[in-house]
């Protein structure tokens, strides 16, 4: 009788991680890292150096 409500809860959960799948979370967690980064250094050590790349030119690069 408890089985229903679980199987149930368990069966949403995999219907919600399957939509979670398509989601890019390498392009987010990509990006977050290089904007944390770029907050943790100031405009003095920013100044000469190229901008980073983003989340396309870093795939581009990563696949030559």
């Amino acid at each position: 009788m408890c089985a229903r409500p679980l199987l149930l809860a368990m069966l949403l959960a995999m219907i919600f991680c399957s939509g979670c799948s398509s989601f890019n979370f390498f392009k987010v967690f990509y990006e977050g890292i290089q904007t944390r980064d770029q907050l943790r250094t100031t405009p003095a050590e920013r100044a000469g150096k190229p901008d980073p790349m983003n989340y396309q030119q870093y795939e581009s690069e990563r696949k030559r």
